[in-house]
């Protein structure tokens, strides 16, 4: 008798629903009613390359900050896709960190930074962080209101300790590299760099950059 085919788990059905033009919102509901996070970081480790897309786009759609060490994983996948669904996504996660009031105040030094009110933004960041100092993102966002200030040390200091609390966090770790690149210190800027493209490894600005550097440190 001919062995029955591996059996397609639910959430590569919904995930397909969702590729076919249903709404994102429908979908995570669908999931939410057949798998609780738990089942689906699983899925987002032991599946194949389809469910690992599905479960992936799921935890990014859940948008909590316990799925961080699975979707930051996912940054270095093997399957490119996987790979650009976890940076599409990931950002997400990293703001849901600390009770209500704490990301209320976060998506507020968020803002500020966006809207290039950097001094203000790490005034803020600082108050949050003396209440709150667990906070990988506020420590990030602190990090680059300083190297918008030009205040590279400042910014190196705080995305270490960003790093601390979120070792997935690209985004700091290529801030990092530029803050050394400011300060004459191709080595360390190199190095940070590299860093990066470890945690996600589609860089491409990045790796340009490490080819640069490892010329220039090589004459």
């Amino acid at each position: 008798m001919p062995a029955s085919p591996p059996r397609i788990p639910l959430l590569q059905d919904l995930y397909a629903d969702y590729l076919r033009g249903e709404k994102a919102s429908t979908f995570l509901a669908r999931v939410k009613q057949c798998y609780d996070q738990a089942a689906i970081e699983r899925l987002a480790v032991m599946s194949n390359r389809y469910g690992r897309r599905a479960a992936n786009f799921a935890l990014v759609s859940m948008a909590s900050y316990t799925a961080n060490p699975i979707v930051g994983a996912a940054l270095a996948d093997t399957d490119r896709q996987v790979r650009e669904i976890a940076r599409q996504g990931i950002a997400k996660l990293w703001r849901q960190t600390g009770d209500s009031l704490n990301q209320v105040a976060l998506e507020k030094i968020i803002d500020l930074n966006r809207e290039a009110r950097y001094a203000q933004a790490a005034l803020n960041a600082t108050d949050l962080l003396e209440i709150a100092p667990a906070l990988a993102e506020v420590w990030n966002q602190r990090s680059l209101a300083h190297h918008r200030l030009k205040l590279y040390t400042d910014a190196i200091r705080d995305g270490r300790r960003a790093m601390e609390f979120n070792p997935f966090h690209f985004e700091c770790l290529i801030r990092m590299g530029r803050c050394h690149e400011q300060l004459d210190d191709a080595i360390s800027a190199l190095d940070y760099f590299r860093q990066a493209l470890i945690v996600h490894p589609d860089l491409a600005g990045v790796r340009a950059k490490v080819h640069y550097l490892q010329r220039s440190l090589s004459d």
